[in-house]
């Protein structure tokens, strides 16, 4: 049987496809979009005509992939954008319509649990350190803290790559005052983040913490097999930071690894992040391409292993 999981975001829409083998997933094929769905959701508080088109278009293109693989069951998922336009609805039905898709608008809790399950289930560490799941999109930001299948705390936070982008960072390149006041507002929210009394071990999933890990490689393609689990230090990151901020949205395009239609908003991005590691005094981050899409597929289908216990 081939099921298929989509992960609806402010800035990207993720298309997972996978086999199912005795209660285990054997993921078949994986695409990752930049659609921008969310933007100017932060300003005008609707999706735009010209992004909900775009995201039509490539989940049309994904249903298609899907026929073509004979995927029985499409599980899709829709986060921070939908969660807070107004005119969400808009968009669900003309998916419906056309496409024949039902999108479930899941909760901040929701969003955090499918990412701490997805890391659990890769990693399979259920007796060692507590685990801080950061899960930076493109409209929030989720940290859930876990110890084996058990949840200790979550929090879903308004900081967002695409948001802070749009509010904070007018300038190109951007400006040091600009910079500052997002990383004022970024700190004002960091005392929320779940704490463990113990050292931790920190995972980010999403496509801000995959981009920098393929930007500290320097890859020209997307490999899996190079970013997931590696370890991206605070160091490298501070390191980014800076290249980011010298140089223009143009320039930034052609830095190895770094995906042109991300080049804009990684800086936010990465501060998020950065912050959040300063914040805890982590000194790496490992990184993990298994966020909220696999998440979905163990909790939907009720696999083996998947069950989260809260609090």
């Amino acid at each position: 049987m081939r099921v298929a999981s989509i992960d609806i975001g402010t800035n990207t829409i993720l298309l997972l496809i996978a086999g199912l083998d005795g209660g285990k997933l054997n993921p078949l094929f994986e695409m990752e979009t930049i659609a921008r769905l969310g933007e100017g959701v932060q300003r005008n508080g609707v999706l735009s005509q010209e992004a909900m088109d775009r995201g039509i278009e490539t989940l049309s293109q994904y249903m298609r992939r899907c026929r073509s693989m004979g995927v029985e069951q499409v599980f899709a998922v829709g986060t921070s954008a939908l969660r807070e336009a107004e005119n969400s609805h808009d968009f669900l039905d003309r998916v419906k319509e056309h496409l024949g898709l039902t999108i479930d608008i899941i909760s901040g809790e929701e969003e955090a649990l499918f990412s701490f399950l997805a890391v659990v289930r890769d990693l399979g560490e259920s007796d060692k350190s507590p685990i801080l799941v950061v899960d930076v999109g493109g409209g929030s930001t989720e940290f859930i803290l876990g110890k084996g299948n058990r949840v200790c705390g979550w929090v879903s936070l308004p900081l967002g790559a695409v948001r802070f982008t749009e509010q904070f960072l007018f300038s190109d390149p951007v400006r040091e005052e600009e910079w500052q006041r997002m990383e004022k507002a970024i700190r004002e929210r960091l005392s929320q983040i779940p704490r463990a009394g113990e050292p931790i071990k920190m995972v980010a999933v999403g496509g801000t913490a995959t981009t920098l890990a393929s930007v500290e490689q320097g890859l020209n393609t997307f490999v899996v097999e190079k970013i997931h689990r590696f370890h991206l230090t605070r160091e490298a990151l501070r390191n980014q930071l800076h290249l980011y901020r010298s140089k223009t949205i143009e320039k930034r395009k052609n830095i190895p690894g770094l995906a042109p239609a991300r080049a804009d908003v990684i800086p936010a991005g990465g501060a998020i992040l950065s912050m959040a590691m300063e914040e805890l005094q982590c000194p790496s981050v490992l990184v993990s391409c298994h966020g909220v899409r696999y998440g979905v597929l163990y909790k939907r289908l009720n696999l083996s292993g998947s069950t989260i216990i809260h609090f």
